[in-house]
């Protein structure tokens, strides 16, 4: 049995690196699918094949949920961290509303480049996400869950 306490941390809400207007965002996209008669859950950064996400500049992050059942949760911040980063993680954004369901699908924040900190810094952080467990259902039945990549920021060398 395990007595440790869990605690999740907010990102800064008025956190602000100073980003250009249309400035691209570093993409990642969490997927639910059905494959060979299985669910799977796989999330990466577009462009990287990564299961995290990198940091190599102050950067905008998107994360993405793609699937009919995958909505951020209703309950918490859709993106918290393990620790407190606060320095480095704010700004968090919410975008594409599904009105019916009431739930998000897409999230951005702001990311401050680690300048100085050792290659391969890792920054735990969680996904929190409503699973819709009846999608043709009267009533929508919801289970949240915590999903739990990592930012390396700055990124292992070899990147």
């Amino acid at each position: 049995m395990s007595t440790q306490d869990y605690t999740q941390y907010g990102l800064e809400p008025l956190f602000s690196v100073g980003l250009e207007d249309d400035v691209v965002p570093i993409v990642f996209r969490v997927v639910l699918e059905g494959k060979k008669g299985k669910v799977v859950l796989r999330y990466e950064q577009v462009g990287t094949g990564h299961d995290f996400i990198t940091i190599a500049e102050n950067s905008l992050v998107e994360i993405q949920l793609v699937g009919d059942q995958l909505f951020f949760s209703k309950q918490y911040d859709a993106i918290t961290t393990k620790e407190p980063l606060a320095s480095y993680y704010g700004g968090l954004t919410y975008d594409d509303y599904d009105a019916d369901l009431d739930r998000y699908k897409t999230v951005q924040f702001q990311a401050r480049y680690n300048q100085g900190g050792k290659y391969g810094t890792c920054h735990g952080f969680n996904i929190n996400i409503d699973l819709l467990q009846n999608p043709k259902g009267k009533k929508p039945h919801w289970i949240g869950l915590s999903i739990d990549p990592d930012i390396k920021n700055p990124p292992p060398k070899d990147d």
